[in-house]
């Protein structure tokens, strides 16, 4: 009678551990999907840092339920050096809406100057 009670408490133990190891499993992968969408984003924005996004947002191409969004960090020290910080952030927008859950985060530093030389290009200022 002992004995079965030790087997079922030790057959209760391990479905629980698995399903608790699955769950993990499930937002491990979750992470690391959304860690490729943000590599997948920078690697096309670099192209042309002029036109990184600063303050902007949208969805994850082929990312089910991921949206991306960018904000800018204010740092004295990168701004002594001309330069700004920019977050991009990957979140998991949960079904209804309801809640998001930020996945992943990369901050990058960007150079001001060319912003403001290329505004000053599409304004007819250039000194050339």
């Amino acid at each position: 009678m002992v004995g079965t009670a030790l087997l079922g408490t030790l057959l209760v133990s391990m479905l629980l551990a698995g399903g608790r190891i699955e769950a993990q499993s499930a937002r491990a992968s979750r992470r690391i999907a959304a860690c490729r969408s943000a590599d997948r984003l920078l690697e096309s924005w670099w192209s042309d840092r002029t036109k990184f996004p600063r303050d902007d947002g949208g969805d994850v191409q082929g990312g089910e339920g991921l949206r991306w969004r960018t904000h800018r960090i204010e740092n004295e020290s990168a701004e002594e050096w001309g330069a700004e910080v920019v977050a991009l952030e990957i979140v998991s927008v949960n079904a209804g809406g309801e809640g998001e859950e930020i996945l992943a985060t990369v901050e990058v530093m960007l150079p001001v100057e060319n912003l403001e030389n290329e505004d000053e290009k599409a304004d007819g200022n250039d000194a050339d």
